[in-house]
């Protein structure tokens, strides 16, 4: 038995009793349920003869319910909104909700604070504190036991603003673990954080099915089942100077900054070029002149056009701004006079007193007067002060073996994709320990790392972040500090191992770690940034190039700093340019030999050449290898692109840019087996194919879908989805290097979230996700996203997605059991573990009491669910077909009710209806038949609804999070009409017969 005292306000010392049968004091209807998961609740339901009815106030009025069988207080809660109802008998109840005492924890809210070197308990009253602040005092809170510990007790914690009962959850139990349990006693509130709460009950006597136990019932309560998870590590940000004290700034007097292009972009030059010319240059500006060297020279320092009226001349244009000679004398600088030297074009372009109109696209030149002789500041050369210089300077440039140099060379074939992402400086090439600063910046971090070994890096002011690291021993080795400013030159370690590692980027060092063997330009050469551009050799790429020769590129010293793969952009035009000429030349579509025509004179191709020189062209690579539908994967993995879908859909998803389609499985795709296709933009797809109408001889066999096309982008691939012979399966290739360049010296001071999370595909094959073949058999393929937000890793990322994976509970089965088929029911506590043995419903093992719902009017009714089993999924899909079959049941029960209603309703049992009501006499039959009526309307609506729910059973597998809702829907549906069919069941019982003794109703 259960008595619930009441108060009409929290801080009353004395309540009213408004339930305890032993004295005849009954609400109308109460459940208790006491949750693991969730906060206790309290449900009543209250006539207007019982002492609280009409007195509830929201927030005000607290209740309290006891065992009465050893007066222990189960719980103890405020009062929500009411819900008031009026019977059909006239009669009018209420029903309220209570909420257990731990809701007071979201009635304050914690200001922002960042706590350090704190220990659970610590953090834990540190909120608590503030909560109590808040609040008054019959809401305030003593932590009493705290059990839960954290190796990582160090960790920053950041609130921000949220409720005390959100951070607790936030930062405490969903971070690391444990449970919070609350408990009023004495007149005070206690929460205690337990790393297990509850005792194990081993050694008593197992539940036994037909024992002890009489049933248990199975339900499945599925999670979100996951069939193609893709872990995500750490949020990835940047660390940025909150000043220019580094010594690529200008310091007044001396002025140090790229004289080159920088990972094949002139723009950083061009801008150190006019502050050396004391000139301002805005952003479009500095667009104009990028366009003008692209337009001249494409970006070559060297090239000289022989072709052209200055030639026939004798003074043909060349370099990078394409002067001729003459003019380029009268605008030089003294002492930068080289006319093949980009800088020096730049400076003299710059000392033109009319630059500004001068420059523009279209054929440009000079018409002002010389604004210098000689340079109006001093430059610390490239390599000395202020510059770049050699980590060990004493060895000078020394040798590199093929392993050590950056890239790709024999000697570094054992990392992955053969790329290496720096320079190596070893103890036998470049001897000494001293390791001297290459360039002059800020030390954003210090740390270490699985593959890096201790490391820290710097960040400069034109942009770099530079990375030492795999020298240094021990954590003493490395002689500089986080935030200090270091100069080129200046000793910041001592290697005490076989080599030093430099690494530079002008990413995000934390994203350029997830490419760090991916030759996809997130990684910069350092060799010509640390021993002068003279190391780096160039050559001319035209503008515009769609050549059908390939020797312009067979060099294999061309430079590739112009590479839009570098620029992690696509020069999407150039294979626009291809498209177009195919056209131009009426492509006739061939699989054989002739398909290599597409180099030469675009005569012939099939779907893969075409795509293959496509995406060379707009990456600028100088192999002219032609790949089929099989190797294409892995041409594309090695060239920036990532795996970005992979599976049997029939839509598109949103596209981009630059994306490549392959149909086909991989390893069955040979041949007419497969195809592919690429973005021209995010509407239009271009394809090599035959079959469309404007085709070969009259037209060409490459073809553009569009929006407006016939057909369609849509109908273009629906067709093929289609129509597919053998298996459907296909490839989605997204291009990695879209993403904008970070201007560093813009952004002063704190870090930049990135939006951009740690991945594992540089160490998964360029793929950022992990399969799990046998759920997708029976579930198809269902994308889910889990965070580790504390590895930065790839290698340690991918390694805890496939521990989860073996863990992964795809559902969780429960066991309930009513107070009438367990003995001693009461004594059962929730948290608590019991032997629970039933070789028919589930393995002997320990389970958790995770709830407990407690009638209050009929305790034997009252049910407690046991949990913590891991289940197969095949259980997932036998819960649907019981759910079938009970609906199917019930159906039927119900279609025989109706007929039994609708005779009664045509009159073909007015007779016996007659009688019915002269055996009743005063009782209002009418109203009974008009009851009857309602109900009829309510089983022809839950007709209407079973129809539909059977439509839906059908698509439950197809969506896992429809599939939830819907079986929760159903369980509702069957409760709620399982009760109405037992209500008619007990009416026309009493119609036909009156009460069990024949007394009538």
């Amino acid at each position: 038995m259960y008595r619930v005292i009441a108060y009409d306000e929290p801080t009353d010392k004395a309540g009213y009793v408004i339930h305890d049968p032993v004295v005849g004091l009954t609400v109308s209807e109460g459940k208790l349920t006491i949750s693991s998961s969730q906060t206790n609740t309290l449900s009543l339901t209250l006539n207007q003869a019982n002492k609280l009815f009409g007195k509830v106030r929201p927030m005000h009025t607290h209740v309290e319910v006891y065992d009465s069988d050893n007066s222990q207080l189960l719980f103890r809660g405020r009062a929500l909104k009411p819900e008031r109802e009026m019977k059909n008998n006239g009669q009018f109840i209420q029903t309220y909700d209570f909420e257990n005492i731990d809701s007071y924890l979201i009635d304050s809210v914690q200001r922002y604070i960042e706590i350090a070197n704190a220990t659970p308990e610590e953090f834990l009253k540190k909120l608590i504190e503030e909560h109590n602040s808040q609040v008054p005092e019959y809401k305030q809170f003593t932590v009493r036991n705290v059990t839960v510990t954290n190796k990582k007790d160090n960790t920053l914690r950041k609130v921000d603003y949220q409720t005390t009962k959100d951070a607790i959850k936030k930062l405490l139990t969903d971070s690391i673990g444990g449970s919070i349990i609350v408990e009023y006693k004495d007149g005070k509130n206690y929460i205690d954080y337990l790393k297990s709460p509850g005792q194990d009950h081993s050694m008593e006597a197992p539940l036994k099915i037909a024992e002890n136990m009489q049933s248990a019932k199975v339900a499945i309560e599925p999670s979100k089942v996951i069939t193609r998870l893709i872990p995500l590590g750490a949020q990835i940000e940047t660390q940025k100077p909150d000043e220019q004290h580094d010594d690529s700034s200008d310091d007044g007097s001396k002025l140090s900054g790229p004289m080159h292009a920088v990972n094949g972009d002139w723009g950083p030059a061009i801008k150190f070029a006019a502050k050396c010319m004391k000139t301002s240059v805005s952003d479009a500006e500095v667009s104009t002149i990028k366009d003008v060297i692209k337009h001249e020279s494409n970006g070559s320092e060297t090239i000289v056009n022989n072709w052209d009226s200055n030639a026939a001349a004798g003074h043909p244009s060349m370099g990078l701004l394409q002067f001729i000679q003459p003019t380029f004398e009268k605008y030089c600088l003294e002492g930068y006079a080289n006319i093949k030297a980009g800088f020096h074009q730049l400076l003299a372009m710059f000392n033109d007193s009319n630059w500004k109109s001068d420059v523009h696209t279209g054929g440009w030149g000079p018409t002002g007067s010389k604004r210098y002789d000689k340079l109006p500041v001093d430059i610390a050369p490239s390599g000395t002060g202020g510059g770049w210089g050699s980590p060990f300077p004493s060895a000078g440039h020394g040798s590199f073996s093929g392993g050590q140099l950056f890239g790709v060379h024999a000697g570094g074939e054992f990392r992955q994709n053969g790329f290496h992402d720096g320079l190596d400086f070893g103890t036998v090439d470049h001897p000494g320990s001293d390791v001297h600063a290459i360039h002059g910046g800020k030390v954003t971090r210090i740390g270490y790392m699985g593959g890096l070994g201790n490391y820290f890096v710097t960040h400069s002011d034109d942009g770099y972040n530079i990375d030492y690291q795999e020298a240094f021993g021990s954590r003493s080795d490395i002689h500089v500090k986080v935030g200090q400013y270091v100069k080129t030159g200046q000793v910041v370690g001592t290697r005490t191992t076989d080599h030093l590692h430099i690494g530079i980027t002008k990413k995000d060092f934390d994203y350029a770690l997830r490419y760090a063997f991916t030759n996809n330009g997130t990684w910069i050469n350092p060799e010509p940034l640390i021993f002068g551009g003279s190391k780096q050799t160039r050559s001319l790429i035209k503008r515009n190039f769609i050549s059908t020769k390939t020797d312009n590129y067979s060099s294999p010293s061309a430079d590739k700093s112009s590479s839009p793969l570098a620029k992690q952009e696509l020069d999407i035009e150039a294979g626009i340019d291809l498209f177009n000429k195919a056209k131009a030349a009426h492509l006739e579509y061939a699989m054989d030999y002739r398909r290599a025509d597409i180099l030469t004179d675009q005569k012939h191709a099939d779907c893969s050449s075409f795509v293959s020189y496509f995406v060379e062209l707009a990456i600028h690579e100088s192999d002219r290898t032609l790949y089929n539908t099989e190797t294409l994967h892995g041409f594309l993995k090695k060239h920036g692109y990532l795996l970005h879908y992979e599976g049997t859909n029939k839509t598109l998803p949103a596209m981009q840019t630059g994306d490549v389609i392959i149909m086909g499985k991989k390893g069955q795709s040979a041949g007419a087996a497969g195809h592919t296709a690429v973005m021209k933009d995010a509407d239009t797809v271009l394809e090599c194919s035959s079959g469309w109408a404007g085709g070969y001889p009259n037209g060409a066999d490459v073809f553009e879908h569009g929006k407006s096309s016939n057909p369609t982008l849509a109908n273009w691939f629906n067709h093929d989805a289609n129509n597919w012979s053998g298996k459907w399966y296909w490839y989605l290739y997204r291009f990695s290097g879209n993403i904008p360049e970070q201007d560093s010296g813009d952004q002063k001071g704190g870090t930049i979230k990135s939006g951009v999370r740690y991945t594992i595909a540089p160490v998964n094959d360029g793929k950022d996700y992990l399969d799990i073949p046998e759920f997708q058999k029976e579930f198809g393929i269902i994308n889910g996203a889990v965070t580790w937000d504390n590895i930065k890793d790839p290698a340690k990322l991918l390694t805890k997605g496939k521990a989860w994976i073996k863990a992964q509970k795809a559902s969780i089965n429960t066991f309930t059991v009513s107070a009438i088929e367990l003995n001693e029911y009461e004594r059962f506590k929730v948290y608590d573990r019991y032997l629970f043995i039933n070789p028919y419903v589930a393995e002997q093992q320990l389970l958790t009491v995770i709830s407990k719902e407690i009638d209050l009017n009929k305790p034997h009714k009252s049910t407690m669910t046991f949990g913590d089993k891991a289940t197969r999924l095949t259980d997932y899909q036998n819960d649907f077909k019981k759910v079938s079959k009970d609906i199917k049941s019930l159906k039927n029960t119900i279609s025989t009710i109706d007929g039994d209603i609708s005779s009664m309703r045509a009159g073909t049992s007015s007779g016996k209806l007659a009688v019915i009501a002269e055996q009743l006499g005063t009782v209002d039959v009418p109203q009974l038949k008009k009851d009857y009526e309602g109900t009829q309307k309510d089983i022809e609506n839950s007709k209407t609804r079973l129809d539909t729910a059977e439509t839906d059973l059908k698509t439950i597998k197809e969506d896992d999070e429809k599939t939830k809702q819907t079986l929760a829907e159903y369980q509702q549906t069957l409760t709620k009409y399982q009760q109405t069919i037992a209500g008619l069941d007990e009416r026309l019982k009493k119609l036909e017969g009156g009460n069990a003794d024949g007394g009538g109703v």
